[in-house]
């Protein structure tokens, strides 16, 4: 089967458990004709097995044309950021544990990755969010997300308290363990977990999410996508901003936090056939119905 892709850059999660499996990815990708890149994680964990080169994540996204992540969602966000500027499609393959984003399981991958490869995909097409911490007036940090941005305690734990601003109005005063600013792609992941609402897709929305706020009525609240929204810091011990929870940046009382749209995307190849609902009703056990409501399902109709 031949690729539509000519070279393929490959990332993986840094475990030794994933050297077999990246091993039989390599494999199936040159099995189809694509010449194969892998990053310096990648290439680390074949040390002693394969003489192959790692590159740098920016050099990759330069010269290829397509990026296949090995690993979990979390390995997905990181190569996602690094490569934001290149716009190169991703293929997620799961080898991590929930996977949303990252939707090819391993078990799968011999069969469905070379179809992919071949053109028989869904493009799927993500915006992200842009997050800077300004202090006095002064840029000192500026980072992308595909989940979500927003503020946390940081070590010391406690409450932080802050006041959110959308296009220049004040919406709220908060005080809570702190603030998510989700995308709808990452409506299933911390948001989710803080009882904020799923987002399908397709919509272009924002959701900000209390995180165990101190007053019960502040609830999550969805956004359209190109609004401006600052999150003003007016207390706290120890707090940090961070960007798909995997770049944090220390901040104080008086900082702000300003979230804006990017024309930065995230583009993501699905096998041929995806369907969201289904994904969600696998991920989230919406297929389970307790044994106690297919009793009365059967009773009812017999």
């Amino acid at each position: 089967m031949t690729s539509a892709f000519k070279k393929v850059a490959v990332f993986v999660k840094p475990t030794e458990i994933m050297v077999v499996p990246l091993q039989a990815l390599i494999k199936v990708i040159e099995a189809c004709g694509a010449e194969v890149f892998l990053c310096e994680r990648s290439a680390a964990s074949l040390k002693g097995r394969s003489n192959r080169p790692g590159h740098p994540r920016a050099e990759l996204g330069a010269m290829c044309d397509l990026a296949i992540v090995l690993g979990g969602d979390g390995t997905m966000l990181g190569v996602a950021r690094d490569l934001a500027g290149f716009d190169i499609p991703i293929i997620g393959v799961n080898a991590g544990r929930l996977g949303f984003i990252t939707d090819i399981v391993l078990e799968d991958m011999e069969t469905i990755l070379p179809q992919v490869l071949a053109g028989r995909y869904t493009r799927d097409v993500r915006r992200m969010l842009a997050g800077e911490v300004v202090r006095k007036g002064k840029s000192i940090f500026s980072g992308i997300a595909v989940n979500d941005v927003g503020i946390s305690h940081g070590r010391a734990g406690g409450m932080v308290e802050f006041v959110i601003y959308v296009n220049g109005q004040q919406m709220s005063s908060q005080s809570a363990d702190g603030i998510i600013c989700s995308t709808s792609t990452g409506s299933t992941a911390y948001s989710l977990a803080a009882g904020g609402p799923i987002l399908h897709p397709s919509l272009q929305g924002l959701c900000l999410v209390p995180v165990a706020p101190h007053t019960l009525s502040n609830r999550p609240i969805v956004l359209p996508a190109n609004v401006a929204i600052d999150i003003e810091l007016t207390n706290a011990r120890d707090a940090v901003a961070y960007c798909d929870m995997q770049e944090f940046f220390d901040v104080q009382p008086g900082d702000v936090l300003k979230i804006r749209p990017t024309e930065m995307t995230m583009t993501m190849l699905h096998p041929a056939g995806y369907d969201y609902f289904d994904l969600l009703r696998r991920k989230l056990k919406w297929n389970f119905m307790p044994t106690s409501v297919k009793r009365r399902t059967n009773s009812s109709g017999s």
